[in-house]
Protein backbone atom coordinates (compact mmCIF):
# COMPACT_ATOMS: atom_id res chain seq x y z
CA UNK A 1 0.00 0.00 0.00
CA UNK A 2 2.94 2.29 0.79
CA UNK A 3 4.46 1.61 -2.09
CA UNK A 4 1.34 2.13 -4.35
CA UNK A 5 1.02 5.95 -2.46
CA UNK A 6 4.49 6.68 -3.09
CA UNK A 7 4.32 5.31 -6.91
CA UNK A 8 1.23 7.40 -7.51
CA UNK A 9 2.68 10.59 -5.80
CA UNK A 10 5.58 10.52 -8.10
CA UNK A 11 3.24 10.04 -11.25
CA UNK A 12 1.01 12.62 -10.79
CA UNK A 13 4.41 14.93 -9.90
CA UNK A 14 5.76 13.78 -12.80
CA UNK A 15 2.23 15.09 -14.55
CA UNK A 16 2.11 18.24 -13.36
CA UNK A 17 5.75 18.85 -14.56
CA UNK A 18 5.15 17.84 -17.45
CA UNK A 19 2.10 19.89 -18.19
CA UNK A 20 3.32 22.97 -16.55
CA UNK A 21 6.25 22.88 -19.24
CA UNK A 22 3.60 23.10 -21.86
CA UNK A 23 3.33 26.41 -22.68
CA UNK A 24 0.48 27.92 -24.36
CA UNK A 25 0.38 29.72 -27.92
CA UNK A 26 1.15 33.56 -26.97
CA UNK A 27 -1.67 35.85 -26.93
CA UNK A 28 -0.68 39.58 -28.10
CA UNK A 29 -0.06 40.73 -25.27
CA UNK A 30 2.10 37.99 -23.97
CA UNK A 31 4.36 38.64 -27.41
CA UNK A 32 4.33 42.27 -26.94
CA UNK A 33 5.73 41.50 -23.17
CA UNK A 34 8.36 38.50 -24.58
CA UNK A 35 9.67 41.84 -27.32
CA UNK A 36 10.19 44.15 -24.41
CA UNK A 37 12.08 41.67 -22.58
CA UNK A 38 14.36 40.95 -25.96
CA UNK A 39 14.55 45.11 -26.39
CA UNK A 40 16.17 44.76 -22.66
CA UNK A 41 18.00 42.04 -23.62
CA UNK A 42 21.85 42.63 -23.97
CA UNK A 43 22.97 44.66 -26.67
CA UNK A 44 24.45 42.99 -29.77
CA UNK A 45 28.25 44.15 -31.14
CA UNK A 46 26.72 45.68 -33.71
CA UNK A 47 23.75 47.57 -31.33
CA UNK A 48 27.19 48.57 -29.34
CA UNK A 49 28.83 49.81 -32.58
CA UNK A 50 25.75 51.79 -33.50
CA UNK A 51 25.13 53.19 -29.84
CA UNK A 52 29.11 54.58 -29.72
CA UNK A 53 29.19 55.78 -32.86
CA UNK A 54 25.91 58.10 -31.98
CA UNK A 55 27.39 58.93 -28.68
CA UNK A 56 30.77 60.14 -30.19
CA UNK A 57 28.70 62.52 -32.87
CA UNK A 58 26.73 64.10 -29.78
CA UNK A 59 29.71 63.93 -27.53
CA UNK A 60 31.72 65.82 -30.65
CA UNK A 61 28.82 68.48 -31.41
CA UNK A 62 27.29 69.06 -28.51
CA UNK A 63 27.91 67.52 -25.42
CA UNK A 64 31.54 68.88 -24.77
CA UNK A 65 29.54 72.59 -24.50
CA UNK A 66 27.09 71.95 -22.92
CA UNK A 67 27.94 72.45 -19.21
CA UNK A 68 29.62 75.87 -20.39
CA UNK A 69 27.18 77.43 -23.08
CA UNK A 70 24.74 78.82 -20.83
CA UNK A 71 27.41 80.70 -19.10
CA UNK A 72 27.59 84.76 -20.37
CA UNK A 73 31.32 84.15 -21.04
CA UNK A 74 31.36 81.53 -23.23
CA UNK A 75 31.57 82.47 -27.13
CA UNK A 76 28.80 81.22 -28.72
CA UNK A 77 30.90 80.94 -31.78
CA UNK A 78 32.96 78.16 -30.41
CA UNK A 79 29.16 75.86 -31.24
CA UNK A 80 28.73 73.49 -33.71
CA UNK A 81 25.66 74.42 -36.40
CA UNK A 82 24.66 71.87 -38.63
CA UNK A 83 26.18 73.19 -41.84
CA UNK A 84 30.28 71.83 -39.68
CA UNK A 85 28.37 67.94 -39.76
CA UNK A 86 28.16 69.04 -43.62
CA UNK A 87 31.82 70.61 -43.77
CA UNK A 88 33.93 68.59 -41.13
CA UNK A 89 32.26 65.22 -40.59
CA UNK A 90 30.41 64.64 -43.72
CA UNK A 91 30.68 60.58 -43.65
CA UNK A 92 28.74 60.95 -40.81
CA UNK A 93 25.14 61.80 -43.17
CA UNK A 94 23.82 59.92 -46.14
CA UNK A 95 24.20 61.81 -49.38
CA UNK A 96 20.41 62.47 -49.26
CA UNK A 97 21.14 64.18 -46.11
CA UNK A 98 23.88 66.33 -47.15
CA UNK A 99 22.20 66.90 -50.24
CA UNK A 100 18.51 68.15 -48.52
CA UNK A 101 20.15 70.52 -46.01
CA UNK A 102 23.05 71.90 -48.68
CA UNK A 103 19.36 72.33 -50.99
CA UNK A 104 18.19 74.24 -47.58
CA UNK A 105 20.72 76.32 -47.51
CA UNK A 106 21.13 77.11 -50.73
CA UNK A 107 17.36 78.59 -50.72
CA UNK A 108 18.06 79.87 -47.47
CA UNK A 109 20.68 82.53 -49.24
CA UNK A 110 18.70 82.83 -51.86
CA UNK A 111 15.86 84.02 -49.91
CA UNK A 112 18.03 86.55 -48.05
CA UNK A 113 18.66 84.48 -45.51
CA UNK A 114 15.20 83.88 -44.46
CA UNK A 115 14.20 80.23 -42.65
CA UNK A 116 13.21 77.80 -45.47
CA UNK A 117 12.32 74.70 -43.84
CA UNK A 118 14.55 74.53 -40.87
CA UNK A 119 14.21 76.91 -38.14
CA UNK A 120 15.75 74.40 -35.22
CA UNK A 121 18.80 72.51 -35.07
CA UNK A 122 18.36 68.73 -36.59
CA UNK A 123 20.46 66.87 -34.55
CA UNK A 124 19.28 68.11 -31.12
CA UNK A 125 15.45 69.18 -32.16
CA UNK A 126 16.06 72.65 -30.49
CA UNK A 127 16.54 76.39 -31.05
CA UNK A 128 17.97 76.56 -28.15
CA UNK A 129 19.84 73.38 -26.04
CA UNK A 130 19.82 72.02 -22.85
CA UNK A 131 21.82 69.06 -20.68
CA UNK A 132 23.64 66.64 -22.87
CA UNK A 133 22.35 64.36 -25.34
CA UNK A 134 23.19 60.56 -23.98
CA UNK A 135 22.09 57.53 -25.58
CA UNK A 136 20.01 55.71 -24.25
CA UNK A 137 19.61 52.53 -26.19
CA UNK A 138 20.09 51.17 -30.38
CA UNK A 139 18.18 48.15 -31.85
CA UNK A 140 19.39 47.10 -34.79
CA UNK A 141 17.26 45.40 -37.16
CA UNK A 142 19.03 44.24 -40.73
CA UNK A 143 21.33 47.08 -41.46
CA UNK A 144 19.25 50.05 -39.68
CA UNK A 145 19.53 51.28 -36.77
CA UNK A 146 17.21 52.86 -34.40
CA UNK A 147 18.50 55.25 -31.24
CA UNK A 148 16.23 56.60 -28.64
CA UNK A 149 18.39 59.64 -26.21
CA UNK A 150 18.26 59.80 -22.63
CA UNK A 151 15.98 62.38 -21.59
CA UNK A 152 15.71 64.06 -25.23
CA UNK A 153 12.53 61.40 -26.45
CA UNK A 154 11.85 64.71 -29.04
CA UNK A 155 14.50 63.43 -31.11
CA UNK A 156 15.31 59.63 -32.32
CA UNK A 157 18.55 59.42 -34.68
CA UNK A 158 18.28 56.91 -37.34
CA UNK A 159 21.21 55.37 -38.97
CA UNK A 160 21.82 52.78 -41.59
CA UNK A 161 25.18 50.48 -41.48
CA UNK A 162 27.13 50.70 -44.99
CA UNK A 163 30.97 49.30 -45.52
CA UNK A 164 32.05 51.87 -44.18
CA UNK A 165 30.20 51.61 -40.79
CA UNK A 166 27.29 54.05 -39.49
CA UNK A 167 26.01 56.81 -40.96
CA UNK A 168 22.38 58.95 -39.74
CA UNK A 169 19.74 58.75 -42.54
CA UNK A 170 17.42 60.54 -40.76
CA UNK A 171 16.11 62.05 -37.27
CA UNK A 172 12.82 61.41 -36.44
CA UNK A 173 10.99 64.14 -33.78
CA UNK A 174 8.10 64.48 -31.41
CA UNK A 175 6.80 68.03 -30.52
CA UNK A 176 5.96 69.28 -27.29
CA UNK A 177 4.96 72.19 -25.52
CA UNK A 178 7.00 73.18 -22.55
CA UNK A 179 5.26 71.24 -20.10
CA UNK A 180 6.88 68.07 -22.11
CA UNK A 181 3.96 66.40 -22.04
CA UNK A 182 1.23 67.84 -24.47
CA UNK A 183 2.20 67.55 -28.41
CA UNK A 184 2.13 70.84 -29.82
CA UNK A 185 2.57 69.96 -33.52
CA UNK A 186 2.25 66.01 -35.07
CA UNK A 187 5.34 64.23 -35.38
CA UNK A 188 7.71 63.89 -38.27
CA UNK A 189 11.12 63.84 -39.07
CA UNK A 190 13.83 65.47 -41.26
CA UNK A 191 13.81 64.29 -44.47
CA UNK A 192 9.68 65.50 -44.46
CA UNK A 193 10.75 68.38 -43.40
CA UNK A 194 13.48 69.48 -46.27
CA UNK A 195 11.53 67.81 -48.73
CA UNK A 196 8.49 70.18 -48.38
Amino acid sequence: MRGHVHGAFWLTFATVLLVSCRQPPLSSEAEQSRLHVAENRRPSPEEESCRAFVQKFYDWYWNQFADRAADPKFDLHQLHWYDDALQLKPAVLSPELVRLIGKDEAASKAAGGDIVNLDFDPFLASQDAQGKYEVQNAVVRGNVCDVTMKARGNVRPELRKSSDGWMFVNFHYKHFSEDGKTREFPDDDLIQILSR
